[in-house]
C-alpha cells in the first residue's frame, strides 16, 4: 500500500484559519475512535505538492512532535471561490475494526469494441467498500481488452481481493461498452423508417383487396 509521510505542527485550536493560511500553513485535525482530536497545522507548499497523489486508500503517516499517526485523509475542505484547500481531516482507524472508503477502479487495455466505435461509459470509478485498514489496496485493476460492444461489467465480475466487502450489489454496473449516440440515433431512423413503410403497403394491400371483391 502506498504511504505518505508528513510531518505536522500542534496548533492552538483558537488560532483562525485564515491566520495559518496567511503563513502558508494549512489547519487540519488527526482523530479517530480511540484518539482526542489532534488540531495541527501543516505546510502549504508540501500539501499542495502532494494532493494529488492522495486518495481515500492511501496511507499518509503524521508525525506530531516525534509521534507517528497512521491515518487516512476523510475529508477535504476548499474555498468556494479559488477552491484551494483550507482544511483536512485525518482518520486515525481502531486496530482489528472495519472503516468504508472507496477504492478507484482503474480500467486497462483497449476494449475490442472502442476498435469497432463503441464508447467506455465507467459508470463507477470508486468502490464503496467495508474494510479492515491492513486489508486496504490503492486500487483493483480490471483488463477490459476484451470488451466488446454491449458489455456490461458489474460489481459481482470484480475480482476483489479477500478481506474486502462491497457496499454495492452484484448487479450494480460499473462499465459498459456503448454505442456512440450518433450510430444509436442513425439505427432509430432506420427503425422508424422501416416501420412507416410497412404500414402504408398493408393499408394499400387490404384496399386493393376491398376492390377487387367489389
Amino acid at each position: 500500500m502506498h504511504e505518505i509521510n508528513l510531518v505536522a505542527e500542534l496548533r492552538n485550536g483558537e488560532m483562525k484559519a485564515k491566520s495559518l493560511l496567511n503563513q502558508g500553513k494549512i489547519p487540519a485535525v488527526v482523530y479517530g475512535p480511540e484518539l482526542e482530536t489532534v488540531p495541527v497545522s501543516l505546510d502549504k507548499v508540501e500539501i499542495l505538492r502532494i494532493m494529488n497523489r492522495i486518495a481515500e486508500t492511501t496511507s499518509v503517516v503524521i508525525s506530531i512532535d516525534g509521534k507517528e499517526y497512521h491515518t487516512f485523509l476523510k475529508g477535504v475542505q476548499r474555498d468556494k471561490v479559488t477552491d484551494s484547500v483550507i482544511h483536512l481531516d485525518f482518520y486515525v482507524p481502531s486496530s482489528g475494526h472495519k472503516m468504508e472508503l472507496r477504492i478507484p477502479i482503474r480500467l486497462k487495455g483497449t476494449p475490442i469494441g472502442v476498435e469497432k466505435g463503441g464508447i467506455v461509459d465507467h459508470i463507477i470509478n470508486e468502490l464503496p467498500v467495508s474494510v479492515l485498514p491492513k486489508d486496504i489496496v490503492e486500487e483493483i485493476i480490471v483488463d477490459v481488452s476484451s470488451f466488446d460492444v454491449g458489455h456490461v461489467l458489474r460489481v459481482g465480475d470484480l475480482e476483489i481481493p479477500e478481506g474486502i466487502k462491497p457496499l454495492l450489489d452484484d448487479e450494480d454496473a460499473i462499465m459498459l461498452i456503448a454505442l456512440p449516440r450518433a450510430v444509436k440515433e442513425v439505427e432509430e431512423e432506420e427503425a422508424e423508417e422501416i416501420e412507416e413503410g410497412v404500414e402504408p403497403e398493408v393499408i394499400n394491400k387490404g384496399k386493393k383487396e376491398e376492390e377487387e371483391e367489389e
